[in-house]
């Protein structure tokens, strides 16, 4: 059946259409159906995208914060009915080629997505999914492991302190302690006090312990009902296949459940919520400018689609640049440092979420304020036209960009139209932008003051409107600590003897359960084999030629009319002292005037024009050396071709004459890029240890850590800490580094789009880009004295531990390296998966060899550990070179490494990839050896690689590891008692 043709009433079997509809905008086929039987809902996009993918969703209403849905999410991925092994769904992460695994919650849903481009793969992981979701073993022991559990600190020891642990109570312990996600928290229960979105759907550390089993299946007994789950599909694997594979898999045999009530609406309020909260902050980390405040209200409900765009145009219109005039006003005042802004259009309910870092706390009214004098000032002023013109191209842009690179577009366009479905609205309305637009533009020529009217009406006269402010606390973690530490007490003074002995008869019984799914055979789960994998290597051929002053790389593909541009050139001779320069210059570039245009100015043009401006920092590590490298930067743009000429413009203006004599814009972006660092020290904790620990093995790991690590981090807080009397000092070596980064020297840009495009831009001569005045210099020399870094622990405000440890091994081209990566993914699947996450309840954790820098990593995050972690790192080494893994480990862990070769690239990074490749002198013959030494890997070649490049350096890697005060001193006395040298605590 041609579903694509079909007309609302046609039948399928036991299905019937209940819409078809050309989605023109996006070059697509929406369909939905109804079985007839159970009533459930089927929704598919079908194209062309051969990254077919499925989504079963299902509305999850939580009515506590104690985890319920999230730690359901995880347990029902525990083993199943037809599958009855452990962990299915990490085992099918090594059994497949699939593009995309997950399963996701959100406030109001959780849903369970895959993608593949095989198609019996696609249905292997359908099996597996279903049979998880509709037939959950929710064995009481994965709910221990997965959720939470009380054991002693010492094992089968009563006298010892009693300890929470789990797997979700870890993870939420961890990201509890991020500022966003705290005041994020603490705003929506402010706004939605009687209603599910008030709670935390992931779970609330404090209220997790108090989730019992009963209660964990219960709620899989009323939601995960196979008639009350929303069957998602896209791609081009044909529809009735889909529906013939459910309805036999399931819905053929399912009675029809009632529907589950609406979420009922907030009662609004008649007077404005104001909170004060704390959040921890470490004692090395100034308190001064280091307060939170969120505004929001409660605007529109979902349903109402077209109004939801209006306030999305609204809030780009006055708050996406620093440039618009809400935006502005707050930056202006000098009583914060960054503000971002959002509307949440996924939740029945729809917030209007302002929030703002480096605050001072005496500055909350006036802020508050500011606030509204400055929307009043809007309304009366009126909002210009172009600004809400610019945010309607924004819009636009970025819904008809054909994405894919972190996650399948399919994935994309589920979360845009399938969850609003979930809410009753219609999907088409999510996919449709351009019909929304045409509607919205209507009302607004009826109605000129239409979007100045929906601040009147949402923000001014809203009473519904919320106020955190969020202090930092250097004490508050110990505070929390030891509130979690009275209430372990409490608990083990009012246990029996016999209350004792099964706490800890429960932490053998999980022992046991988890050494006895060791020896259940995989096998039983589907397949794909080595034999279904692709032999050849993928490519983007690239044409190059040299046009004036500049070499181009064009990657010819269909880009849905938008063109992608980067223009590339390395970087001169820099002394060491002054490389984290550069990447401050290209923060700023994008954020300060230029091309004779103010900044703000500046912003705007980019809003009007184009899709995307920003920069980036290449290492360019060659793949016959790791020594060798030629560090570049990029000016990167995208937009549509009809706005080819400002594309190229705004990147010739941005590489050529930023203006940075304006020092109080200066100083603006300088404060704002600083704040965005000390939130990133928590969030990004992992990111930070693993460049530290990586710095003292070679000159381009050390160079990573100028840019992207502690060594930035420390010169930006040095400069950020005494600004005004380092202001001048700052503004000369800019002016110093700009000249340096002006004098091109054989610039390269690399374009994305068709060939009748990129004809028509050589023509223009790349609108003056082609043009730009190149110069003789001296280019950069590894001249870097390498310096040993000790292994080291940092103190963050965090519960739980970020662990890394790292050393040197060998180049891309070395023969053994297709070996260590595979090494890299059975150290995983053999030992770290299980001890990390299942017996030691981090949230992850594993190994990874960097094969252009030559670094091999262990590492793990939201980790409650950090011995018995690190001594996992020596059980997954001796592990292989004992030859402990059979040809079903093997091929699982070739299968792994080849899905991330082969994931999918959305054609606008597709030229990128390919100028990557290029730089870093892997050629498609070396990249084609690779893949071939891989598909032909044996047990041999990968314990002699372990035995002669990873086991002989586990003693010199350096570990980094950041975390609380309290676990590091706790784990610290482990290491001693097992006379290993502790940690060395060091400042950040």
């Amino acid at each position: 059946m041609d579903f694509t043709s079909s007309q609302k009433g046609d039948k399928y079997k036991n299905f019937s259409v209940t819409k078809s509809l050309k989605i023109s905008e996006l070059n697509c086929h929406l369909i939905e159906l109804e079985h007839n039987i159970s009533g459930a809902r089927v929704m598919a996009i079908v194209n062309e995208d051969p990254e077919n993918l499925f989504c079963l969703s299902f509305k999850t209403i939580p009515e506590s914060s104690n985890g319920v849905a999230h730690i359901l999410e995880h347990t029902v991925l525990c083993g199943s009915e037809k599958f009855p092994v452990r962990d299915p769904f990490f085992s099918m992460t090594r059994r497949s080629l699939n593009t995309y695994m997950n399963a996701l919650t959100g406030e109001d849903f959780t849903c369970y997505p895959a993608a593949s481009q095989v198609e019996q793969d696609f249905y292997n992981l359908l099996d597996v999914y279903m049979d998880a979701v509709f037939h959950p073993k929710l064995h009481f022991q994965s709910f221990l492991q997965e959720g939470h559990r009380l054991e002693f600190s010492e094992e089968g020891d009563k006298s010892s302190p009693l300890l929470f642990k789990g797997i979700v109570y870890n993870e939420m312990k961890g990201a509890m302690m991020s500022p966003a996600s705290r005041i994020h928290e603490a705003l929506y229960a402010a706004l939605f006090p009687n209603v599910t979105y008030g709670l935390n759907s992931g779970g609330e550390p404090r209220d997790i312990p108090n989730l019992t089993y009963e209660e964990l299946k219960e709620f899989h007994n009323r939601y995960y009902h196979p008639s009350r789950c929303l069957y998602f599909f896209y791609g081009n694997l044909p529809l009735t296949k889909h529906l013939d594979y459910i309805a036999e898999g399931i819905l053929d045999s399912t009675e029809k459940a009632d529907p589950l009530p609406p979420i009922p609406r907030q009662k609004r309020f008649e007077t404005p919520v104001k909170i004060n909260l704390k959040y921890p902050l470490p004692e090395d980390e100034p308190q001064e400018n280091q307060t939170f405040i969120s505004f929001g209200w409660l605007t529109t409900n979902v349903l109402d689609q077209e109004l939801l765009l209006a306030l999305c145009i609204l809030d780009m219109a006055i708050t996406e640049t620093d440039a618009s005039p809400l935006k502005m006003a707050f930056l202006k005042s000098g009583m914060c440092s960054q503000i971002s802004a959002y509307v949440d259009p996924d939740i029945n309910e729809v917030p209007f979420v302002i929030s703002l870092k480096g605050c001072n706390p005496k500055n909350a009214d006036a802020l508050e304020k500011l606030l509204f004098n400055t929307l009043q000032n809007i309304v009366a002023e009126g909002i210009p036209d172009e600004l809400i013109k610019n945010a309607m191209h924004q819009l636009e842009f970025h819904r008809s960009e054909t994405t894919g690179d972190h996650c399948p577009f399919g994935l994309t366009l589920f979360m845009r139209s399938a969850l609003i479905k979930q809410h009753g609205a219609h999907p088409e309305e999510g996919l449709m932008i351009h019909d929304l637009f045409k509607r919205l533009h209507k009302s607004w020529k009826k109605n000129p003051k239409y979007f100045e009217d929906l601040i009147q009406k949402f923000f001014i006269d809203n009473k519904h409107f919320a106020r955190i402010v969020m202090e930092p606390d250097y004490n508050l973690e110990a505070k929390e600590l030891e509130e979690e530490s009275k209430t372990l007490q409490k608990i083990k003074s009012q246990l029996s003897e016999s209350e004792a002995d099964a706490i800890i008869q429960q932490a053998e019984d999980l022992k046991q359960f988890q050494r006895e799914q060791d020896h259940e055979d995989p096998d039983i789960l589907p397949k794909i084999h080595l034999s279904d994998v692709d032999k050849n290597t993928r490519d983007y051929p690239l044409r190059t030629e040299n046009i004036h002053n500049i070499t181009t790389f064009h990657h010819d593909c269909f880009t849905n009319s938008i063109c992608y541009a980067d223009l590339i050139w390395d970087l001169p001779k820099i002394p060491e002292d002054d490389f984290w320069l550069i990447r401050l210059y290209a923060v700023l570039i994008a954020q300060l005037g230029c091309g004779g245009r103010s900044y703000s100015d500046n912003l705007n043009y980019i809003q009007a024009n184009v899709g995307e401006l920003d920069t980036s920092l290449s290492l360019n590590i060659s793949a016959n050396d790791c020594r060798s490298f030629k560090p570049s930067i990029h000016i990167r743009g995208k937009s549509l071709y009809r706005n080819a000429e400002k594309l190229f413009t705004l990147i010739r203006d941005s590489a050529t004459t930023v203006d940075l004599s304006d020092r109080s814009r200066l100083k603006e972006v300088f404060f704002k890029h600083f704040s965005g660092l000390q939130s990133s020290l928590t969030q990004g904790a992992l990111k930070y240890a693993i460049s530290l620990a990586a710095s003292g093995i070679n000159p381009a790991s050390r160079l990573n850590n100028k840019w992207f690590g502690t060594d930035y981090y420390t010169q930006v807080k040095k400069y950020a800490q005494s600004y005004d009397s380092l202001a001048d000092e700052l503004y000369e070596k800019l002016v110093n580094i700009q000249k340096l980064l002006t004098e091109f020297s054989n610039p390269h840009l690399i374009i994305g789009c068709d060939q009748e495009m990129y004809e028509k831009l050589k023509k223009e001569n790349f609108y003056g880009l082609s043009n730009i005045s190149i110069h003789s210099r001296s280019m950069f020399e590894n001249s870097w004295i390498e310096e040993k870094v000790p292994s080291q622990a940092k103190i963050i405000a965090s519960p739980v531990a970020f662990t890394s440890k790292v050393f040197n091994a060998i180049p891309y081209c070395h023969p053994d390296a297709p070996a260590l990566s595979i090494a890299a993914n059975l150290f995983d699947n053999l030992t770290l998966h299980r001890a990390l996450r299942e017996q030691g309840g981090a949230y992850g954790g594993g190994a990874s060899f960097n094969s252009l820098s030559g670094n091999f990593l262990f590492y793990s995050f939201r980790d409650p550990n950090i011995f018995s972690t690190l001594n996992a790192f020596d059980d997954a080494v001796d592990k292989v070179l004992n030859g402990d893994f059979g040809s079903r480990d093997l091929e699982e862990a070739i299968l792994e490494k080849i899905q991330g070769i082969d994931a999918p690239v959305s054609p606008g990074s597709r030229a990128e990839l390919a100028y990557s490749w290029w730089k870093e002198d892997k050629s498609l013959e070396m990249r084609q050896s690779f893949r071939e030494s891989l598909l032909s890997m044996n047990k041999e070649q990968v314990i002699s690689a372990v035995s002669n490049h990873i086991f002989p350096k586990m003693n010199e890697g350096t570990t980094v590891i950041f975390s609380g005060k309290e676990l590091i001193d706790r784990e610290n006395k482990l290491l001693i008692k097992s006379g290993k040298q502790p940690l060395i605590v060091t400042p950040i």
